[in-house]
This record gives C-alpha cells, structure tokens and sequence, in this order.
C-alpha cells in the first residue's frame, strides 16, 4: 500500500480562521470596556454643561441678568446689572459670549433704532432673543405665542351656489376680506412691510416649512388644485397666518407648461370666467382674498377683468397683485368696481440667490421707510422661505413693523396707484400711516 501525504493546510482558509479569531477576542474587550464606562462612569465627565437662569431677584431689588457657566473641573460665575447708563455691569468673572442682546431702553435696540416693543416698561430691563424682548416673568414661549384664527367657515360668511360653497358678505356686512384677515395694530405708527409666499400645497415639506416657520404675520397663498388644500388652509390658519386663492390667468406664452383648466382668458365675458372664477373659489374656505398667478394678457384685457373684480367685489374678497405685471389693468378697474385692491411693489425671488433675494429685500425696507409702507411676493422656493425667516427676525432692530398684507388692502382710487406715496396701491392710511 502506497503511502499517503497529508494535504497542506489553505493559507486562505487559516488567514480568515484567524481573523475572525482576533475580530471576536477584541470585540469582545471593547464591549466590556464600553459596559464598564456605561455602568460605572459619570456622564458629567463627558463633556462641559452650561446653566443659563436669565433673571435673578435678590431681596426684592432690581431684576439682575445672571449667567452662571459650569464646566469641568471648575465652576465660573458671572453676575451682570445694568448701570445708571443703562448697559451692563460685570460684577465678577469674565464675561463670555452667549448669543443674546441686553435690551438698554424702552423701544430702543442697540443699534440706536426703535425696538419691535414699542411699549415696554420704563425699566426696560430684559433680554433680547431672537429680535424679541423678553422682560422678567416671561419665557421667551409667551413673548412669540401665535394666536390661532378663527376656524373657517365662519358662520354666515358662505353659501351654496349651484351645489359650490362660495364667499360672501355676511348679513351683518361682514366681509371675507375683514373676517378672514389676521389683525394687525400700529400704535407706534412704525413703517410696515408685508410679504406674501405664494405655492403652497403642491409641495408637503415646502409648505410645512412655510407655515411652521415663517412668522405669522407672513400672508401665505395657496395653489387651488392642491391636494388637501382645506387641510393646509386649516393648519396655516392655526398658526396664525393669513391666506389667499392664487387664481390661474392667462399669460402670453406658456411654452411648453399646459394651462390650467379654469384659467381666467382674455378675451371671454363673464359667463365663462366667472363661471371659472367660482370654481376656484370653491374650492376651500377662510381665504381673506385672491392673489393672481401669471396673468400678463388677461390682465391686460380690462373688459374681460372687470366681471372677475366686479364679482370679487360683490362677495367681499380683496385682490392681491403679485407686482409681476407690467401692462395690468387691475388698479383702474379695482377703482371702477370697489374691490379690495393692494399691489405688491415687485417680485423677490425672480432670481433665486441669496444676494438677490436679499437685494429686493433691503429695496422693500427702503420704500417703505420713505413711504410708511412696502409689500413683496415671492414663492415658497427654500432659499426664500429662509432668507424671509432672517429678513423677519431683523426688522424690529431697523425699527420697521412686518404686517399681514390684509393691513395693506383698501379701496384704491386709479390716481394713487403710481403715486410714489403709495408703492403698494393702497390707500388705507388708517393702519399703516403712510406717512411715517
């Protein structure tokens, strides 16, 4: 009988025998390691922790802003009132940078300009987060809660025509227009600026985003085939936003973009474009107004707009204009009919950069400074919605009021419209106070 070698063992084989040996032997060593640091260890060694307390009162003497810092191995104290000069007077310690600003005077920010709390105490003592004042006693929560709107229908503001619920004057002479704005003051008689964010529903993060962080003084618009559009409609109104219809109208070229069915045209009398319009408006509750989209030939065309506004008029729903079309109609025949008219000064985000956003920005600052006030549109793109929430979040400091566009909306006489006055179309001197 033959004799038999033994195979050699795979070099293949032992290589990964062993390293699945090593990879289970230290495994194993780490896990234990971690368990041990879990079980036994102190997570505050894990890293620094920082106590804030805004406000401290001792013996019932003047409010003082403390900030007390802890970190490991050694704890900072830092205690600061404010002095006869009214700015704050470090006591001991280092002061460290914490993101806020010391509010020095009533209605007066740091930059020198009247604050957004026009009204505060004499003391003046406070923090400012975020733009807002936040005095002794109250949490930075109550200083920005949004007051919900009225859920829609509003009783007595609709009716059923040829089985489509519409808009309507109530018996009382309530009109949509004023039961479904936000409300708005101005005791300051501060120059305002509104702005309205149009083309929302049709995209779900877009439009959250829009109305959950967007201020509530922000009008926001809403397409009128979006899906769920009542339930948008009902959310941003819970936020605290006003709303509007954006109404499909025709433009001169579309291009390849198929036009909406109940597209508003030129050249049609009021039996086929009103008949469209309240389709439109049919299709959700608690608008204050309509807001067009597109619309260079219709609205050109002032005997095809004026059934539409005459319409609009006699159910008591304002008209917004974008401030997109050049050759419009609608501030002439806004007149004739008595419709709710305002007109934004220009588009924001033709150009969707930061730096040209903020450009038409700063140009509705400026217009409303020398005309007391200035409304802008823009759509809900996300580079808008977040060049609106730092545009937003500065106003007060610039001592200019953001208001809902509701507050802009008058009747406008045809001769005001290219009144450098009024860049806005309206003339409703009463909440704005053109004038400054």
């Amino acid at each position: 009988m033959p004799y038999r070698r033994d195979a050699e063992p795979s070099p293949l084989r032992t290589g990964i025998v062993h390293a699945g040996l090593s990879l289970l032997v230290f495994g194993g060593l780490a896990g234990a390691l971690g368990a041990g640091i879990q079980f036994s260890g102190d997570p505050s060694a894990a890293g620094p922790r920082q106590q804030l307390a805004l406000f401290e009162v001792v013996d019932d003497a003047r409010p003082t802003l403390k900030t007390r810092l802890k970190t490991e191995g050694a704890d900072q104290a830092m205690i600061a009132t404010l002095g006869d000069d009214g700015y704050p007077e470090v006591e001991s310690g280092d002061e460290p940078s914490l993101g806020v600003d010391y509010a020095d005077a009533p209605g007066v920010t740091g930059t020198g300009g009247p604050s957004d709390d026009a009204v505060a105490d004499a003391a003046g003592v406070g923090v400012r987060i975020n733009g807002k004042l936040v005095k002794p006693g109250e949490s930075y929560g109550e200083v920005t809660a949004i007051v919900s709107l009225d859920t829609a229908p509003i009783s007595g503001m609709s009716e059923t025509v040829n089985g489509v619920r519409l808009p309507r004057i109530a018996p009382d002479g309530r009109a949509p227009a004023d039961a479904y704005a936000r409300p708005f003051a101005n005791p300051g008689q501060q120059p305002v600026v509104s702005l309205v964010v149009g083309g929302l529903g049709i995209n779900a993060t877009h439009t959250k985003s829009a109305i959950e962080e967007l201020p509530p003084e922000v009008t926001l618009s809403f397409a009128p085939d979006a899906q769920r559009l009542q339930y948008w409609i009902d959310r941003a109104r819970a936020s605290g936003h006003e709303v509007l219809i954006e109404l499909p109208m025709e433009n001169f070229d579309y291009g390849r973009m198929k036009m909406h069915p109940q597209t508003l045209l030129a050249g049609k009398d009021a039996s086929v474009n009103v008949a469209r319009l309240n389709t439109l408006l049919g299709r959700a509750s608690g608008y204050f107004g309509v807001i067009n989209y597109q619309g260079s030939k219709f609205s050109g065309d002032a005997e095809a707009v004026r059934p539409v506004l005459q319409a609009l008029s006699d159910r008591g729903v304002a008209l917004v204009e974008d401030g997109s079309l050049e050759e419009a109609s609608f501030d002439t025949v806004a007149d004739a009919t008595r419709v709710r008219y305002v007109k934004a000064s220009a588009p924001i985000d033709t150009k969707l950069t930061a730096d040209d956003i903020n450009l038409q920005l700063l140009e509705l600052e400026t217009r409303a400074k020398a005309t007391g006030a200035a409304m802008g549109a823009g759509y809900a793109f996300p580079i808008t919605i977040e060049m609106a929430k730092i545009w937003t979040s500065e106003l007060g400091q610039k001592g200019i009021l953001l208001a809902p566009v509701s507050a802009l909306v008058g009747t406008t006489p045809a001769e005001f419209v290219n009144d450098d006055r009024n860049g806005t179309g309206s003339t409703a001197k009463a909440p704005v106070n053109p004038a400054g």
